[in-house]
């Protein structure tokens, strides 16, 4: 007898990650303290929605990327759910949320999750990240049967996911470790740079690059460039690796009262950004907004920043999700050049000559002094690139072929 939150399905995908679902979205935004981790739910939501559109038998099982309690969720427990993403069936395993037993309830959800999906025929489970839970699960559900094959989404590497201090680089070395042996056994991967798949020594076969996926804003139209001002925005992790008192520095070196500089998100460098908002009054400050309020103050802005440098091996490793959100937008983009972007972007974007202050805060004043028509026709351009070649249906179509040829 099948459990009432049991899904039968013949030949299917199980995508196994940590979206923010409809019923619970609200909830996780309240209830979080710190950085609620927007990009890796909106980069799992695009993958569901392209791989629906291929007509093919999916179902979402889902253990949300939240905080631990007491520090960064308020809550001691995430309750599960049952409901749909875009049409697709989400079966939400719970799971307690103090840190010494979070992993271990996680790891038994996802395995729970997955084995309420009776499929016939051949699965295979799509897992996002290299989160170790996730893949202990799906391996441990392989070990029961012959036709379940695994395919590893795989954003980032364990050691280059943040940093921390002595016991977070040791934690992140034992993690590394044991991801390291257990990739041995996945059976295919998506990675966001070629060079992923270098270090790992994949066979062009085990692999498919897929940097992200472009969302189209249907609902969300641009608001006309207010004459003479000049709003820069950057929205995004407050990390200094990331550059962002770098951006700092440079735009309170910019010598145009009409200037400003809108800032969202949560970090490392909030109280920083704070700080320099106090200041400077050009500087805006919005703190960690939801994904919408986001998206609406970008199409406010006139020029969206991502100032993250070369700098770091991690670099060579990442493609920065805001580079598609900020050119899906319609909005010109200012970055850097970076190691994990093709060289395909580069036309689309606007980079410093290089990486020093300097070089930013006279790139922002050049940007400044473009024409209104200049500044939306080179947005267009870029968002046209990105929403016809990096949808989420083509992108999606990559990985599908992948597994189709393994079968």
């Amino acid at each position: 007898m099948l459990h009432k939150r049991d899904i039968h399905l013949k030949k299917s995908i199980i995508f196994l990650g940590g979206i923010f679902p409809p019923s619970q979205s609200e909830f996780i935004n309240r209830e979080s303290k710190g950085v609620v981790q927007s990009a890796a739910d909106a980069l799992q939501k695009s993958l569901i929605k392209g791989l629906a559109t291929h007509d093919r038998n999916i179902v979402v099982v889902n253990l949300p990327f939240v905080g631990s309690y007491p520090r960064l969720f308020r809550m001691r427990a995430f309750p599960p759910v049952v409901d749909t993403f875009d049409g697709v069936p989400l079966v939400g395993e719970g799971f307690p949320l103090r840190k010494p037993i979070k992993s271990i309830f996680r790891t038994l959800g996802a395995f729970r999750g997955i084995g309420r999906i009776k499929a016939e025929g051949r699965v295979v489970i799509i897992v996002y990240s290299a989160h170790l839970p996730f893949l202990l699960a799906a391996l441990a559900r392989r070990a029961f049967s012959r036709n379940v094959e695994i395919c590893l989404v795989l954003p980032d590497f364990p050691e280059f996911m943040a940093e921390g201090g002595r016991l977070y680089r040791l934690a992140k070395y034992v993690e590394t470790k044991i991801f390291n042996r257990l990739v041995k056994h996945i059976d295919y991967f998506v990675v966001l740079t070629e060079a992923m798949a270098d270090r790992m020594r994949l066979a062009p076969d085990r692999y498919v690059v897929v940097e992200g996926i472009a969302e189209e804003l249907r609902d969300l139209k641009l608001k006309e460039v207010e004459p003479h001002k000049r709003i820069f925005m950057y929205a995004g992790t407050l990390a200094s690796r990331y550059g962002i008192i770098d951006l700092i520095s440079a735009f309170e070196k910019v010598r145009l009262k009409q200037a400003e500089l809108w800032i969202c998100g949560e970090g490392d460098s909030t109280d920083a950004v704070r700080a320099a908002a106090n200041r400077d009054h050009r500087i805006k400050f919005f703190g960690q907004v939801p994904r919408e309020e986001a998206k609406r103050l970008q199409s406010a802005a006139t020029i969206l920043v991502n100032p993250r440098t070369a700098e770091g091996e991690f670099t060579k490793y990442s493609f920065p999700s805001k580079t598609m959100e900020y050119m899906a937008s319609g909005r010109p983009v200012l970055m850097y050049r970076l190691p994990g972007v093709p060289d395909e972007y580069h036309d689309h974007f606007i980079s410093p000559p290089d990486s020093t202050r300097q070089s930013m805060t006279l790139t922002m004043e050049n940007l400044a002094s473009w024409s209104d028509d200049d500044l939306i026709a080179f947005g267009r351009r870029a968002q046209e690139f990105v929403l016809e070649n990096k949808n989420a249906k083509v992108q999606t179509a990559k990985i599908l072929q992948m597994i189709d040829r393994g079968t």
